[in-house]
């Protein structure tokens, strides 16, 4: 069975209680002490329940709520306590109870604890209930049950001659306490779904009104001296207490499925009645001013047509109101809903995302924003983005930010080493923020290309440099020789270019296998390397053929000094997993602009000369 199912039992046993106790005082005899007895002694058993029931909700409950339920279960046990002293004097004592006398401490009490505990409520919950929306309506129907009050009960038991002071003020004291019950509960029933659940309101609403009811009736029934012990507004009374204290049980259930209560609206949907209640409550006052007046006059008369139309107009208003309430609301949940809709794309977007206002200050960034930048969402908020930037682009990073809001958008890359030192490249794009067709404000997305940057810059390197030895290739470096050339012929500088291979490759590579060989290549490339004064100023061309220039040079003489220092490195004996090679290369030179003005010249050239140079050494040895 489950809670819910366990709560509309113990419901149907309030409703069957209360009609049994009706039962006992229509037809069990007054003189019948036993029955009597045995009846109120079941009957305190009852009351007790709700006390148990609200104790348990409220050590269910932490915070604020706690204590509104502690309240409540204090005055379900200030109700516990008097009707103990009632029924000890009626049924056991067989004594009427005195009024005032020991019962009414707790009968006080129990409506002080209700007081309190509603009025801590909506105090701890003023600004979400928004009063002040509703409270001339609240207002007005107070003021007819203060004037129904006063016309019934104040007026009457204040005018009574002959009462102790003590006495007028306890009987004072019962209606007074119920306007100002009476006040909150009109409060929650404009309000309290803000709050409460509407099972919980529902409950809450009835069991007050049950018990004001029961409470004003035992004070006019005191103001007239006609009340006496099993009256008919008694089982009210009970009746009252049990719904407050069912609220109790209805809080377990809701703890269960939290998902279906205590949901906070965004607006407060005016009900028909809520609409009504201060119009009737004009016309039952006016109504009573026509009863009690000596004789209906013309003003009088008057003063109703004018009611009645004035109410007819507030109807209207009200019903337009209600219509421009409607369709803002639409609009309200529309905009909300594209907020929404916006705010995720915004907070999940992939890329780093961030918004600005006119003078670069962040008014909000999401996480992977915070996350490249190294920082808290928190330490950006609030601070210029420009805070963050390295010194060398902060003015990059100004001017396109100056150049958005002129309307100029472009994105561009952009280096960013962040506040843990890591390295990152962005792409990033400004976006205008328009409103009413004026720029407000800028938005910036920042995308990771780091990983694409590392990737083409890894192709493009493999493009121009070769993969053993890391020199560059035959490309990049027909593209540096012609840029050193483009160069000379307005500076008329001089430089050597180099060819060489190297003279027994073959034979070694042949006796070693292919992997020596190409360690003893890496190795030349290396010895190549430490003598060149750029890194592209020297490439393998294929095999074991490398390629160089010498520039800076005052003469050719200082070309062969040159040559002669790259020629005592690479003359040197190899050693390569433990043995010791010589491989000595064969060099040939073309000079410029002596022997040719192009690249494919000056290559041509220094191959010739190799070769002829390698041939030339073959008939000396």
């Amino acid at each position: 069975m489950t809670v819910r199912q366990k709560n509309n039992l113990w419901l149907v046993f309030i409703l069957f209680y209360v009609l049994l106790y009706y039962s006992w005082i229509l037809f069990i005899p007054q003189d019948s002490i036993f029955l009597m007895a045995s009846s109120l002694s079941i009957a305190l058993i009852v009351l007790t329940l709700p006390f148990l029931w609200l104790l348990g909700a409220a050590k269910r409950s932490s915070g604020e709520d706690r204590i509104f339920w502690m309240l409540l279960s204090a005055g379900s046990l200030s109700y516990v306590l008097a009707s103990s002293i009632w029924i000890t004097y009626e049924a056991f004592l067989n004594v009427a109870l005195p009024y005032p006398g020991p019962a009414d401490i707790f009968y006080q009490l129990n409506i002080l604890f209700y007081l309190f505990a509603f009025g801590y409520k909506i105090f701890k919950n003023k600004r979400t209930l928004r009063i002040s929306r509703f409270l001339v309506d609240i207002l007005l129907v107070m003021t007819l049950f203060w004037s129904l009050s006063w016309y019934y009960l104040l007026e009457p038991i204040a005018t009574t001659g002959n009462i102790p002071i003590f006495t007028l003020a306890l009987s004072l004291s019962y209606p007074l306490y119920d306007l100002i019950l009476l006040s909150f509960v009109m409060i929650l029933s404009f309000t309290g779904k803000k709050i409460f659940s509407k099972r919980l309101l529902l409950f809450y609403y009835t069991g007050l009104v049950v018990y004001i009811i029961a409470d004003s009736t035992f004070a006019y029934l005191i103001s007239i001296n006609a009340y006496a012990s099993g009256s008919l507004a008694d089982p009210l009374f009970a009746f009252g207490v049990l719904l407050i204290g069912y609220t109790g049980l209805i809080q377990k259930e809701e703890k269960k499925q939290p998902s279906q209560f205590n949901r906070l609206k965004t607006h407060d949907r005016v009900s028909f009645l809520h609409i009504l209640f201060p119009f009737l409550s004009i016309g039952i006052l006016y109504i009573l001013m026509l009863i009690t007046a000596p004789e209906l006059t013309s003003v009088m008369i008057g003063v109703g047509v004018s009611l009645l139309f004035i109410s007819f107009r507030q109807l209207i208003i009200h019903y337009d109101n209600q219509q421009l309430l409607t369709k803002y609301l639409k609009n309200t949940a529309a905009l909300e809903s594209n907020q929404e809709k916006y705010q995720s794309l915004f907070d999940n977007h992939p890329d780093a995302a961030y918004s600005f206002d006119l003078h670069g200050t962040v008014e909000s960034v999401n996480g992977r924003g915070a996350e490249i930048l190294g920082v808290t969402k928190d330490d950006l908020i609030g601070n210029p983005i420009i805070d963050f930037i390295h010194e060398e682009y902060k003015e990059t990073v100004r001017q396109k930010f100056l150049n958005t809001l002129v309307g100029d958008v472009k994105d561009y890359d952009f280096p960013l080493t962040n506040q843990f030192n890591e390295f990152y490249y962005l792409n990033i794009t400004h976006i205008p923020i328009k409103s009413n067709g004026e720029i407000i404000g800028v938005y910036a997305i920042a995308r990771d290309t780091t990983e694409n940057k590392i990737n083409q810059q890894q192709i493009e390197y493999m493009a121009y440099h070769d993969h053993l030895t890391h020199l560059v290739n035959r490309v990049r470096f027909e593209e540096v020789l012609q840029s050193v050339i483009d160069k000379a012929q307005h500076t008329e500088t001089k430089f050597a270019l180099l060819f060489m291979d190297l003279n027994n490759f073959k034979q070694i590579n042949d006796e070693y296998g292919h992997a020596f060989g190409d360690l003893l290549l890496t190795e030349v490339a290396t010895r190549i390397k430490s003598v060149v004064t750029d890194p592209d100023h020297a490439a393998r061309l294929g095999g074991d053929e490398f390629t160089l220039f010498i520039d800076g040079l005052k003469d050719y003489d200082d070309s062969m000094r040159r040559a002669s220092q790259l020629l005592d490195v690479l003359n040197k004996p190899y050693t390569i997993d433990g043995k010791q090679v010589v491989s000595t290369p064969s060099v040939g030179f073309a000079y410029y602009p002596k022997d040719g003005k192009s690249v494919q010249e000056l290559l041509n050239k220094a191959d010739s000369s190799m070769y002829e140079n390698k041939r030339m050494t073959k008939k000396l040895g």
